[in-house]
């Protein structure tokens, strides 16, 4: 299992680079404090331009040890005295909690397709059956395939697919033989049975 504490923030005009250096620094100095954290920006969807900022951990134990760290750390009053003095972007996601219920991340397919449904928790165990349908097709395009559940936030009654890719030259070609094949048709149609598409993006890093 692997959880996920994730925020996403637009950036004020003509801010983006400032935003993103801010980040960089951070992952920086939360990577010298034994931290795994990733950068990425969102180049499709609703929240185009937002830039996430996401720590992961092996565990929940490891995540409130981290978040502990962080929230006690000299590099975390800098990022408040920051926000208040020089305000530069706009959080349009506040931290929250995510954990793998099936598939593992991947540090080489990190251009990513979001697909977040909502559903029911009862209808989890239907979903996790169909995603080993999902894996083995994505498998023959090399596609990373992940399902998230939010542990905060909102909407709790929900789940995220992620498909990773290793550029988005790749990610391209798998959803035009993948994605677009009757296989994954008949399992998208299915899909919608069990849940409702709610949101939909893409990501590339930006680390």
């Amino acid at each position: 299992m692997t959880v996920i504490i994730t925020s996403t923030y637009k950036p004020h005009s003509g801010k983006a680079r400032l935003v993103l250096s801010n980040m960089k620094e951070n992952v920086e100095a939360f990577g010298a404090m034994g931290m795994t954290c990733r950068i990425s920006r969102i180049i499709f969807g609703p929240d185009t331009g937002s830039l996430v900022f996401s720590i992961f951990s092996e565990n929940f134990s490891g995540a409130m040890k981290n978040a502990e760290k962080i929230f006690s750390s000299e590099i975390w009053a800098k990022i408040q005295m920051r926000l208040d003095d020089n305000p530069s972007s706009e959080i349009i996601m506040q931290p929250n909690l995510f954990r793998t219920v099936a598939g593992e991340m991947s540090a080489t397919h990190r251009v990513i397709n979001y697909r977040w449904y909502l559903m029911k928790r009862d209808k989890v165990v239907e979903a996790l059956e169909m995603f080993s349908e999902v894996k083995g097709l994505c498998e023959k395009v090399d596609i990373n395939p992940v399902m998230l559940a939010p542990v905060t936030g909102d909407p709790m009654s929900s789940l995220v697919v992620m498909y990773g890719a290793k550029s988005l030259a790749h990610a391209g070609e798998a959803l035009d033989g993948m994605g677009m094949g009757q296989e994954m048709q008949q399992i998208v149609a299915k899909a919608a049975t069990l849940g409702e598409l709610y949101r939909a993006w893409i990501t590339v890093p930006a680390d």
